[in-house]
């Protein structure tokens, strides 16, 4: 799992030197911006299906019409939400202006992410069948180098870019759902009952999900209406530097996932933080040195402003392996799920206050990120404070 993630943001950061100088950052940054966009309809499509659809799979190893069956669920409930998230997409492309201006663009990435909210990682996750859909997915991914290459030239071709990296997911997810029937999968019927129990129980993550998104998007809409859309492009520079890294670091709690959440004990958990600060810790410092050297051959001296940006973006890995443990191994085990919401809210409005304050102090996308860094830190104090509660 942790390959595909990292292999497919290596691919990116590959051709991402022949894209920003292709297109410029200004053309980038409404690709960036849009695809922002899109991500705030894939977290209503998402509605948080994937942790408790996880957890079950897990539950439901040697049953494999039970996993046909959960595999139904999220299929029905996706598409529902998929159908709805289109019709209200559409309508905005009519009165958003800048959907409106930019309707090919936000329509492609939205497909995108659609596409991509399909994919059924969760099932491989839980079953521990990443090899073979790793492979193809990686393989997919390659073959889209050469066309990039040969098609985009100029800031024109910023379309043709966002075309090539939609059809890449989708064959993708294709192929997950081909890996899937030739693992037994078949689409059964289910009830109401079932419908609303999974939805119910993925609401608390959905609300988790929405509120990440609306950070994303409301942190790049600050950016793009104080600084501008240029500004956007350096800060998902940053971004990206750090995404690797990040990519990994993400998945450990994830890959434990499914060997701790049934014997989740108070000793393992903080061995399992004991490691990941020092895990944290490093990897910042090493993104830290290379930042430099990263941000000059990647975007060139129009992007060096990128650099303090990944330096501070980085201290949001310690961050989140910390809170991602908390709420993988003391917050879904004991069906704490309120935490987890309570948790994002706090983050959002914290990240949304201080980077309005921060850029009113001083206008300068330092400030904005700051604001992100003490989101983060918030969010782990929360996860401490709920956790002794807990225990107590």
């Amino acid at each position: 799992m942790t390959a595909l993630n990292i292999f497919s943001a290596l691919i990116g950061l590959i051709i991402y030197p022949f894209v920003i100088r292709a297109t410029g950052k200004e053309a980038y940054g409404t690709y960036v911006y849009a695809f922002t966009i899109a991500s705030f309809f894939q977290a209503f499509v998402d509605y948080g299906f994937e942790s408790p659809c996880a957890k079950a799979v897990v539950l439901a190893k040697d049953n494999l019409l039970e996993r046909s069956i959960i595999v139904s669920i999220f299929f029905y409930l996706k598409s529902s939400l998929a159908g709805v998230c289109s019709t209200i997409f559409a309508i905005c492309t009519i009165f958003v202006p800048f959907m409106h201006n930019h309707v090919t663009i936000c329509f492609m990435t939205f497909v995108q992410l659609l596409a991509n909210s399909f994919f059924p990682v969760w099932y491989f996750q839980g079953t521990k069948k990443m090899k073979y859909v790793t492979y193809i997915n990686l393989a997919i991914r390659l073959g889209t180098v050469p066309f990039i290459v040969w098609l985009i030239q100029s800031p024109a071709d910023i379309n043709t870019y966002a075309f090539i990296v939609m059809i890449s997911v989708i064959l993708g997810t294709l192929v997950s759902y081909i890996c899937l029937f030739f693992d037994g999968i078949r689409l059964q019927r289910v009830n109401k009952r079932q419908l609303l129990s999974l939805f119910n129980e993925s609401t608390p993550f959905f609300i988790t999900s929405i509120t990440s998104s609306m950070k994303g998007l409301t942190v790049k809409t600050i950016i793009k209406h104080t600084l501008g859309i240029g500004e956007v492009a350096i800060y998902d520079l940053a971004e990206k530097i750090v995404a690797i890294p990040r990519f990994f670091t993400r998945n450990i709690n994830s890959a434990l996932f499914p060997e701790v959440v049934s014997n989740a004990t108070a000793k393992r958990v903080q061995r399992i933080l004991k490691y990941e600060r020092i895990i944290g810790i490093c990897t910042a410092a090493f993104i830290s040195l290379l930042s430099y050297p990263a941000v000059l051959l990647l975007g060139g001296q129009s992007m060096l402003d990128a650099v303090p940006v990944t330096i501070l973006l980085s201290i949001m890995i310690y961050a989140e392996l910390c809170s991602g443990a908390y709420i993988n191994f003391v917050f879904i085990p004991t069906n704490r799920y309120y935490l987890i919401t309570t948790n994002q809210i706090i983050s959002f409005i914290s990240c949304i206050i201080t980077a309005f304050i921060g850029i009113l102090i001083w206008k300068n996308i330092i400030m904005v990120t700051i604001g992100v860094i003490i989101s983060g830190i918030i969010e782990v104090l929360f996860c401490f404070y709920a956790e002794k509660k807990i225990t107590v």
